[in-house]
């Protein structure tokens, strides 16, 4: 079965890597904060008086306290407002929220994207905490969210930024964390068409200590949840697999336009047909246009079962 599994991931990305545009590492985006190697050693919960005093000195080094100017709303929700701002030629991204600080001086959200570092994960240079509101100072992405282009998007940029958002899970997994809100919506774009990971606010730790832990919350969107977050009750559920089953909702959305089903339960028909009847399910809008390998892909990515869903997939992602 690992073989099998692999051998079919390595034909689907092969594909996948043919129609990608360039390396993602060509933004031209201003990097205010400096982009670190490619991390490989795991997040962790790094002490408070070390974090915050290279959030404080970076804070001060490109002064986002003063100078800059708002120029618009680039989208709010029940989380708060995310505003543009530009300082001269430079031009970040502010998001906005009501928080309280914690005796750390930092949630979960900051600790966690703070120490992303990767081409395809979005940017985190800093954030100020002023009494209940917090402020985050990101990379901008000119282009916004995938979300926003999926109705005109053709068929190669989609299979460009599909792989660029493995090659961003593929690097917060190997950091020991899981997303748990992967969507077009939390995809952003920069001026060269770079696919940038955002939202760290539900993101979790399943490696602490070097150990593997098992995560409990119901949380993310339900759409793209996996059905063992679902399902009722309190059961513990593995992290990495709950990204990826939000990876192959997303690549069935970027290549149809639809969503497979409204929710990964069994009283939804067309996901009940996916689990019983998938020869039958393939005969419908959708899933018909897709050709032998993306198939193929979708059933190892959207596998009911988490401990069979390519939990070893990143190996076969750099072939």
């Amino acid at each position: 079965m690992i073989f099998q599994v692999f051998f079919a991931l390595c034909r689907c990305f092969q594909e996948l890597k043919t129609c990608r545009r360039g390396k993602s590492s060509t933004s031209r985006e201003p990097d205010f904060g400096g982009t670190e190697n490619f991390a490989s050693s795991p997040a962790t919960l790094t002490d408070c008086e070390t974090l915050l005093k290279k959030n404080e000195e970076t804070c001060k080094r490109y002064n986002f306290a003063s100078g800059w100017s708002k120029v618009r709303v680039l989208g709010e929700g029940g989380y708060g407002k995310v505003f543009l701002l530009r300082k001269k030629k430079n031009k970040i991204a502010r998001k906005v929220v009501l928080s309280q600080p914690t005796d750390c001086g930092f949630s979960s959200e900051e600790i966690i994207h703070i120490q992303m570092s990767h081409p395809n994960v979005l940017k985190l240079y800093c954030w100020e905490q002023k009494a209940n509101v917090l402020c985050m100072n990101l990379e901008y992405c000119s282009r916004g969210d995938v979300a926003s282009h999926l109705l005109n998007l053709d068929e190669k940029d989609a299979k460009s930024y599909f792989k660029q958002l493995l090659d961003g899970v593929a690097y917060i997994h190997l950091r020991g964390i899981v997303h748990r809100d992967l969507k077009p919506e939390n995809l952003l774009l920069t001026k060269e068409k770079v696919l940038k990971i955002s939202d760290f606010g539900l993101a979790d730790f399943f490696i602490i200590n070097g150990k593997e832990i098992r995560l409990t919350e119901t949380v993310g969107t339900e759409s793209y949840m996996p059905p063992e977050v679902l399902q009722p009750g309190r059961k513990r559920y593995l992290g990495p697999p709950v990204d990826l089953w939000a990876c192959g909702v997303i690549f069935f959305k970027l290549m149809t336009k639809r969503k497979p089903w409204s929710r990964a339960d069994l009283n939804d028909e067309e996901y009940r047909m996916w689990v019983e009847n998938r020869k039958g399910l393939y005969k419908k809008d959708g899933w018909k246009e897709l050709n032998k390998a993306f198939r193929t892909l979708l059933n190892l990515l959207l596998e009911p079962n988490p401990t069979q869903r390519i939990y070893g997939w990143r190996r076969a992602c750099r072939h």
